[in-house]
């Protein structure tokens, strides 16, 4: 598997927020977002999965965090989940909802990341699909942004488990952007939570934390 880089920290956002983890950041994605915070990991290095296992300590936490990047490009992310699985880890992944795969529910928790800007036939269709297994978060920051991401929900009929957070890539901005959006989900979406990125805050766009 191609890795961008392997780290234990906290989940800043989302449904795990707060929770200690290692995270397993794969290299490579699908998309190209404008405000990508990760482009560091379109460069990674070849890792095997027994390499990968063997750079997550179970005594510090069992909890894994697949992210990216995007990881449902990698081939052998079914085999990396099977083999966590198998050393007792609880696995977490977070994809950005284009590619589905049916064979993987039941053996991780999925968070999903819709990117409404590159929406499609197939990309909806796949997030329909996902809909009925993941939690989805979305990142925003004007009201055209949170406009689309609130659609495409109520498309979805997705009404649980949705998390909106501010864009952002330093403390200043999650400071700066969290109290307007807070102020829009009470108007209009009161039945998503609105989640902070506990990361940006502490430590900006930092790498490996």
């Amino acid at each position: 598997m191609k890795i961008s880089e392997i780290f234990y920290s906290i989940q800043g956002e989302g449904p795990q927020l707060g929770l200690p983890a290692w995270f397993i950041r794969t290299s490579g994605c699908n998309l190209n977002c404008d405000f990508c915070d990760t482009l560091y990991a379109n460069k990674g290095i070849n890792k095997s999965i027994k390499e990968i296992i063997k750079e997550i300590n179970i005594q510090q936490t069992y909890n894994v965090i697949i992210t990216g990047g995007e990881p449902f490009i990698q081939k052998q992310l079914p085999d990396l989940i099977h083999e966590l699985i198998n050393n007792s880890f609880s696995v977490f992944i977070e994809t950005n909802g284009t590619i589905y795969n049916s064979n993987l529910i039941g053996f991780a928790k999925f968070i999903v990341s819709p990117k409404p800007q590159f929406l499609n036939t197939k990309y909806l269709a796949s997030l329909e699909k996902w809909s009925q297994h993941a939690a989805f978060k979305f990142v925003v920051e004007t009201k055209d942004e949170f406009d689309s991401a609130r659609f495409l929900c109520e498309e979805l009929c997705k009404y649980e488990d949705v998390y909106f957070m501010p864009k952002c890539k330093t403390k200043e901005e999650h400071e700066r952007n969290l109290e307007p959006l807070v102020d829009l989900v009470k108007e209009y979406t009161p039945w998503v939570q609105v989640s902070p990125r506990l990361h940006i805050y502490l430590w900006g766009d930092k790498r490996g934390v």
